[in-house]
């Protein structure tokens, strides 16, 4: 086939890949969302019926001595078609009551995903939720567990997707249409330079892409929201179906409907069931309201009414008051999460984009961009299961060692870590990916001064598959944290790897830097996503599944990345010498001190850390939050390239570090005076900003002072010892930026955190004076 030929046919379905690969985010968010509401309406029930046995064995019963509990179960499976049984159990498992033609046979995997006293897992079309019971004293006396289908939110997402699919498969062929008509006339014109017809196709394709998804995106929000338009009366069944039958069981009894005493706060608390419950009412059914209570702040605008019926006869009228601005408030949070899929599958497309067009101008920038599509399928692996991770971690704390250990000598061994509280052991999994950076990255920059950089990346995509197969079988704490390691382990050879390829490939550093920079945060964007949405459609372990094929393609993409022979003069003084020398070169501890420490402690303390709280203490949501942090990431990635390449065209890094702290400096002092959301997202936003152009210029500085400036030590080690540094500062800011909260508040946190910077941008520019006149 014809290069020209294989140009459009590779763009053709680059295209249909896109839209195919929309579509199917867009599938797995329906199916995730429905599900989830699902569960949150069978929630309330199991609360519900929860708190009513609760309300019983406080008098001190046992749940074999609660009346009529078979006949209270019974009431509860009526309450939902979806349910298939209702099951009462004792701590051992063992069952007391069960109402329901269903067995029940996966309430010890929910149990074991309880968190606090609720525990859901799904199977297939089925979700079994356990409710954890207390008796008198506060101590453990069962298990309440409901068996239910959702058969109805796949019905939900089958009726959505209908709608969807139509709209992808016309825009993939308007858009191939598009590339027909279009993809000829470029290569007309630019028969005489073949590399810029490449750069006008990539540019057109681009924006195919872009357009398409666009259309496919904007079409499944505004098909989800015909179909969610059904929640507020879903919403208000579900609380009412959890009063219902008190009220209509105390109505039986005789007691007249105006003489319920206490009716109003018995009432009160099932507000709190979600923002959206606004006000409950009982009516006559002449239409005088009885009973009322509202909930403080919320507006009930939207109203259903549920009759409450003794011996078939209507004697009142239960209304539930709906708040729709939390209904638009999760419509907004919805409409979110489809923008950030819309983000995801334009990332992905486009890096697959510059992997088959690298048209980088001359040979040494092309040599760079074929660097991108593995770096970024790599950290498209080692990102996967950032989202879930810190959770996943906390329910492992709980079983610190194999199953397989026990009553061996390797259980007595590891005795000391399965003592550690659970606290600390949740955090381990991701303080040891950490800390395996930070010391592999200078034994990595050894290696690659005397084997290539080349060599090192397929060296690191070897532990990074054996970390992807042990968390794929990881039942236990101390098996994440072995992968954990190993995952740190590859990602420091692979960043080496990396910058040292880019220190030897010519052309602009801040480029090369840019171009890694690029890929790790659309990694970070695409991985986070794609992660969550994998462990919640198929599973935790197909997320690793998943990691293990991306590390394979990245080996498959590393096959195209052009051989650079290892430095002749590689590694002339020992490690531990050249580390020394290092830290004895002026200069050197100038960019640690001064740049690479205070950027770490803007990026992990004041975005990472500081951020989120602060938001939250506003009372921002978690998806108000979010989009905060995108507008970071969406910053870095348009910004960092053209800065890089306005810094090597004029050779200004050092300038352009310099601004960037000042940014920095600015956005903490932003920060320290922020009275409302707005004033943060700023703050983000100039972050953002200031990291797009300083992280490739100090990267090139310290590129350009490894090869020039360190006699003795080669630039990959420089770069390695640099980078280790680098992730203990990433370590501990964290750790700084609480202290300072607990010292001086968020205000005053960011403020210092702002004057630090300012003080460091300040010694950075009358250094740079100092060594140029």
């Amino acid at each position: 086939m014809k290069p020209v030929r294989r140009l459009y046919v590779a763009s053709a379905l680059l295209l249909v890949f896109g839209a195919v690969l929309l579509l199917f985010l867009n599938h797995g968010k329906f199916a995730s969302t429905f599900e989830a509401r699902e569960r949150a309406r069978h929630g309330l029930l199991v609360s519900d019926l929860g708190q009513t046995l609760e309300a019983q064995l406080a008098l001190g019963l046992e749940l074999e001595d609660t009346p009529s509990l078979r006949s209270l179960l019974a009431t509860g499976l009526s309450q939902s078609p979806g349910l298939l049984s209702v099951s009462v159990l004792r701590n051992d498992g063992q069952v007391v009551v069960r109402v329901g033609p269903a067995a029940f046979e996966r309430w010890a995997l929910a149990r074991a995903a309880v968190q606090g006293r609720l525990g859901t897992i799904t199977v297939d079309d089925r979700a079994t939720t356990v409710w954890r019971l207390h008796n008198a004293f506060g101590g453990d006396a069962g298990w309440l567990a409901l068996d239910y289908s959702l058969s109805d939110a796949a019905q939900q997402t089958s009726t959505t997707f209908s709608e969807l699919w139509p709209v992808g498969l016309v825009s993939a062929a308007l858009a191939v249409l598009l590339l027909l008509v279009l993809y000829p006339r470029i290569v007309r014109q630019h028969a005489d330079d073949p590399g810029r017809a490449g750069r006008r196709v990539g540019i057109l394709v681009a924006l195919l892409l872009l357009g398409l998804q666009c259309a496919i995106a904007w079409s499944a929000y505004h098909a989800f929201a015909r179909v969610s338009a059904f929640d507020a009366p879903r919403l208000a069944t579900a609380l009412a179906n959890t009063i219902k039958p008190e009220l209509e069981r105390a109505l039986t009894l005789g007691i007249p409907l105006a003489e319920l005493r206490g009716a109003e706060d018995w009432l009160r608390p099932a507000l709190d069931n979600g923002p959206e419950f606004a006000q409950l009412s009982i009516d006559t059914p002449d239409g005088r309201t009885l009973y009322q209570v509202e909930a403080a702040g919320r507006v009930a605008d939207l109203s259903q009414a549920f009759p409450l019926r003794v011996q078939g006869e209507t004697v009142a009228t239960l209304n539930v008051g709906i708040d729709p601005r939390a209904l638009v408030e999760r419509t907004r949070q919805v409409a979110l999460e489809f923008a950030t899929l819309l983000i995801i599958g334009m990332l992905i497309s486009l890096e697959v984009l510059h992997g088959l067009n690298p048209t980088g101008g001359n040979a040494d920038a092309e040599r760079g961009v074929r660097l991108r599509l593995p770096l970024f399928l790599f950290f498209l692996a080692s990102e996967l299961p950032r989202a879930f991770l810190p959770v996943w971690a906390a329910q492992l704390a709980s079983r610190p060692l194999p199953r397989a250990w026990d009553g061996t000598w390797l259980a007595s061994m590891f005795a000391p870590f399965a003592a550690l509280p659970d606290a600390v052991r949740a955090t381990l999994p991701i303080s040891l990916f950490l800390l395996a950076v930070a010391l592999v990255s200078p034994l990595a920059g050894r290696y690659a001064s005397r084997h290539g950089p080349r060599r090192l990346f397929w060296l690191g995509l070897i532990p990074a598959s054996m970390g992807q197969i042990l968390a794929l079988m990881s039942d236990s704490l101390l098996s994440l944290c072995v992968a954990r390691l190993l995952a740190g382990a590859s990602f420091g050879f692979i960043s080496i790897a990396a910058f040292d390829y880019i220190g030897r490939s010519g052309g602009g550093r801040a480029r090369g830097m840019a171009l890694y920079l690029a890929a790790y945060v659309a990694a970070g964007i695409c991985g986070a996503g794609l992660g969550s949405l994998l462990a919640d459609r198929a599973g935790i372990p197909w997320v690793f599944v998943a990691g293990l094929g991306f590390c394979g393609l990245s080996a498959v993409a590393l096959t195209r990345l052009p051989h650079i022979a290892p430095l002749v003069q590689a590694a002339k003084a020992p490690l531990m010498a050249a580390l020394g020398l290092l830290l004895r070169q002026p200069r050197f501890l100038r960019l640690l001190l001064l740049v690479a420490l205070p950027m770490q402690i803007v990026q992990q303390g004041l975005l990472f850390y500081w951020t989120p709280l602060a938001l939250t203490a506003m009372g921002e949501r978690a998806s108000f939050v979010g989009v905060a942090m995108m507008a970071y990431f969406l910053l870095v990635i348009a910004l960092n390239v053209p800065s890089a390449r306005w810094a090597d065209k004029h050779n200004k890094h050092a300038l352009l570090v310099t601004v960037a702290l000042t940014l920095f400096g600015v956005a903490g002092l932003i920060g320290g005076m922020a009275t409302s959301p707005v004033t943060i997202v700023a703050c983000v936003a100039l972050i953002g900003v200031a990291w797009a152009a300083g992280f490739a210029a100090q990267g090139a500085l310290v590129l350009r002072l490894g090869e020039h400036d360190l006699a003795g030590v080669a630039p990959a080690v420089a770069i390695g010892v640099y980078r280790m540094v680098e992730r203990v500062g990433a370590m501990l800011a964290p750790l700084l930026a609480a202290l300072l909260i607990g010292l001086w508040g968020y205000g005053g946190t960011a403020a210092t955190i702002g004057w630090i910077l300012l003080v460091c941008a300040l010694a950075q520019m009358l250094s740079t004076r100092r060594e140029t006149a």
